[in-house]
């Protein structure tokens, strides 16, 4: 087996967080805490998705955000995601790898549907422009 050569940080457009919920108290929570992130952090928030959408196993909403703000936001987010489940990855122009080797999980690993479906080199994201206007300090 060939050990892959070692990829620069620059390889990082950006990353996405994915916050899931299950029922209603769990939505609840999800909701509560899009709000606190919002307060605090220069971040595109994305749809609220009460169905199943991509390649994820539950409702959700995605977070993204420029990799300038990963040492603040994640740890933050360890911190405070309220026992929901997290999925955070980078976006490298390798939707398949981002999501089911480069993934850091928070809470339960949950299954990547179709992972067959995510692209191998896609055009690099560009960088998220936050739609939140912080108030708060992390």
């Amino acid at each position: 087996m060939t050990t892959p050569p070692l990829q620069p940080l620059s390889t990082i457009g950006s990353f996405h967080a994915h916050i899931y919920f299950d029922g209603a108290a769990q939505r609840e929570a999800a909701l509560a805490l899009r709000d606190r992130i919002a307060e605090r952090f220069p971040v595109t928030l994305g749809r609220v998705h009460e169905r199943l959408v991509g390649p994820h196993a539950r409702p959700m909403y995605q977070v993204a955000f420029d990799a300038a703000i990963f040492g603040n936001f994640v740890p933050w987010l360890m911190l405070n995601r309220r026992g929901l489940v997290v999925l955070v990855h980078p976006n490298t122009r390798n939707e398949r790898r981002d999501h089911l080797v480069h993934a850091l999980w928070m809470g339960e690993m949950l299954e990547i549907v179709g992972p067959e479906h995510l692209a191998e080199d896609v055009d690099a994201e560009p960088a998220p422009v936050p739609n939140t206007q912080p108030t708060l300090n992390p």
